[in-house]
């Protein structure tokens, strides 16, 4: 599948336009006092031609799951129940000083990368980390929550393509636990 960087978009963000349009797909999430179950997450990332993209992203718990989220899945058909969680924000590259690690052979180099999200249930996190290609690693620079917010300590989430799927797992601490799997699953670009 052949890319094309589309017209408009801000140089600083060429490392992420990989990213650009909306993604859907299934998943799962569990954690110490929550039990696991399916989900359904959609993730959206725009650019307005300023120098981050715009995230947004809806997960709600999946609907009748068919009996294996293996294998080839018919997004289309999946069934979004109840809200789980939505956040919004932005993926930005910030302004590199000196040289940026060049790659080597084949491995492309990697660009630092911030991104700043905001959820209703009160919180707010700065994630710093890397994009390299097609893989993205983040982990919590900063977290904010207001008094009636769940206690979240740090998170880490990991996004990189796979046979043009985007496949993404964040890990948490949290509760009082240690960090740990929290969230993981595939996402297929939709047009």
């Amino acid at each position: 599948m052949s890319f094309a960087i589309p017209d408009g978009l801000a140089p600083e963000t060429y490392p992420l336009a990989w990213l650009l349009g909306t993604w859907r797909g299934p998943g799962f999430l569990g954690y110490p006092g929550i039990e696991e179950r399916p989900i359904l997450m959609e993730a959206t990332f725009t650019s307005d031609g300023g120098p981050y993209l715009a995230y947004t992203s809806t997960t709600w718990l999946l609907e009748n799951p068919p009996a294996s989220l293996e294998g080839e899945i018919d997004v289309a058909s999946l069934e979004a129940g109840e809200v789980w969680s939505t956040e919004s924000g932005h993926w930005r590259v910030p302004p590199q000083e000196g040289a940026s690690d060049a790659g080597s052979g084949t491995t492309p180099p990697a660009t630092e990368l911030e991104v700043l999200l905001s959820e209703p249930t009160g919180h707010v996190s700065v994630y710093l980390g890397v994009v390299q290609g097609p893989r993205i690693t983040l982990a919590t620079d900063l977290l904010a929550r207001t008094a009636t917010a769940a206690e979240i300590t740090a998170a880490r989430r990991m996004y990189g393509m796979v046979n043009s799927e985007l496949m993404w797992a964040t890990d948490l601490a949290a509760f009082g636990q240690e960090m740990q799997s929290y969230s993981s699953g595939r996402l297929q670009r939709q047009e």
